[in-house]
């Protein structure tokens, strides 16, 4: 409709200067109503084109034949109403039919690129919003897999944990009741911390620190002087984002492959710093006396479900772009140490 609106304010401008011509005004009035007639056609041949997908060469070639036929219907039209109009009417010739066919023509198949014009471009868009859609989704669903595959990983420490806690515990109930007690009281305190927000995936360092400062005070009830916690935390990356419970698998490792295999304990040392745009830790402990393991790099130490754990969690969220070893030191001393990139930002739940 807007088409022709503007087609027929075009003529209308460009017969002003004939304005008094009275034929000439009903030749240009009925060709354009009989255009416009002719159009609802057209409209009705496109559409059915259309809707059964018929290919574009074909379609053009079926509309560009049906429009030689409506464009002599117009130019019959206009010159018969013109004829009428006339003061002095002309004689009737079939060549003045056939010699303004194509004007008509030309409107029709204009009208019939425009129809299929618009008809791609709205398929093209809905294809593109469609296409967007589909990606949204892709991506959504991508996120909603690793989010529960990060929460399955992380619920797999909890248990682990606990199984381990409670052993220890179980072994000071009769013995030691009191030291029992103290523990259970620790527990309940870390498991609180463990528990609340269990959809959050990262948290700051400081909080990461201090749960793991509480499995220590655990740990520490147990072994009481056999263990020595040392810490060398830079203050600068406290609120640099990391994986929840990534701390605490590997000082339970330490803790259990290597102080609680000494008779005299040992120490366990947590370091942090940054390193360009990289946060490190790092986490060493004295191994057992009774042997001198080398660990290559790369190798997890015995019992190292902690250990792959978090080297599943790492490559989940940062890929190549984190790191993590365990290998033997200068010092003779076990040595975890991982890099992720540093992050302060947190939109909707993920880094």
């Amino acid at each position: 409709m807007m088409g022709w609106g503007f087609y027929i304010g075009i003529n209308v401008l460009c017969s002003l200067p004939w304005w008094r011509r009275i034929d000439y005004d009903a030749f240009r009035g009925g060709f354009l109503v009989s255009g416009f007639v002719s159009s609802f056609v057209m409209y009705a041949l496109c559409h059915l084109l259309w809707k059964h997908n018929v290919r574009i060469v074909n379609a053009c070639l079926v509309c560009t034949s049906a429009a030689f036929p409506l464009g002599a219907f117009c130019a019959g039209s206009a010159i018969a109403v013109a004829t009428y109009f006339s003061r002095v009417p002309p004689p009737f010739h079939w060549t003045d039919i056939i010699a303004s066919t194509p004007s008509g023509w030309f409107v029709l198949v204009a009208w019939v690129a425009f129809y299929f014009g618009i008809k791609h471009y709205l398929a093209l868009e809905e294809k593109h919003r469609q296409l967007v859609a589909t990606e949204i989704l892709a991506k959504e669903a991508q996120l909603l897999a690793k989010d529960a595959q990060l929460l399955a990983l992380r619920y797999q420490l909890q248990p682990h944990f606990l199984f381990n806690t409670m052993n220890a515990i179980s072994a000071l109930v009769l013995d030691q009741p009191y030291v029992a007690q103290q523990m259970i009281g620790k527990l309940g305190s870390l498991l609180r911390s463990t528990l609340d927000a269990p959809d959050l995936h990262y948290v700051p360092l400081s909080d990461e620190l201090a749960v793991t400062e509480e499995y220590l005070a655990i740990e520490t009830i147990r072994f009481g002087e056999r263990l020595a916690v040392r810490w060398d935390i830079d203050p600068g990356v406290a609120e640099t984002l990391v994986p929840r419970l990534i701390l605490q698998p590997l000082v339970e490792n330490a803790m259990r492959h290597g102080i609680a295999q000494r008779r005299n304990g040992g120490f366990i040392l947590i370091k942090t710093q940054r390193t360009g745009e990289h946060l490190a830790i790092t986490i060493e402990n004295e191994p057992p006396e009774e042997f001198a393991a080398i660990l290559f790099d790369g190798v997890a130490r015995a019992g190292g479900v902690g250990l792959q754990n978090v080297r599943q969690r790492l490559d989940h969220i940062y890929g190549a772009a984190s790191s993590m070893h365990t290998t033997t030191n200068a010092r003779g001393n076990y040595e975890v140490s991982f890099t992720l990139p540093l992050s302060r930002s947190l939109v909707g739940g993920r880094l």
